[in-house]
């Protein structure tokens, strides 16, 4: 009888049975944090290639592979989730580099594009400093001696 006059306790609640309970929890790896966060920045660094940015895909993708070796530990295998990580960090930087490349590959193989960025650097330029980047660089150009 327990403590509460319900009935027998049944051997898997009884301490001094020496029968194993019928269901032990799952234990998580120490590791299944580092892999989870592997995990998540690996999909950051995918959908920040995307944007057009250069230094979010690196810092989150770098992070990735970085936690999912964390994670792995002293074990010879990685976890899935370290292992998703890593694959989607790596297809974020390629991702990132290819659409960087090819941005810097058309704006100086293409001349309209040419034009068309140097008039958006004087335009700015002009709004922040109150003059032009032409007149800007030829000042510049004066002051310091040119390459003439």
């Amino acid at each position: 009888m327990d403590n509460y006059n319900n009935g027998q306790i049944p051997p898997w609640q009884n301490s001094n049975s020496g029968v194993p309970p019928y269901y032990t929890p799952p234990t998580r790896h120490p590791g299944s944090g580092f892999a989870t966060a592997s995990m998540v920045l690996g999909i950051l660094a995918i959908l920040s290639a995307f944007t057009g940015t250069v230094f979010p895909p690196l810092v989150c993708g770098g992070l990735s592979v970085i936690l999912a070796l964390l994670s792995k530990g002293n074990d010879r295998a990685m976890l899935p989730n370290a292992k998703v990580g890593v694959l989607t960090a790596v297809l974020g930087l390629v991702v990132n580099v290819l659409i960087v490349a090819s941005a810097f590959l058309l704006l100086f193989t293409n001349p309209d594009m040419q034009k068309e960025f140097h008039d958006q650097l004087n335009y700015y330029y002009e709004y922040f400093y109150g003059e032009s980047f032409d007149d800007a660089w030829d000042e510049m150009e004066d002051i310091y001696g040119g390459y003439r």
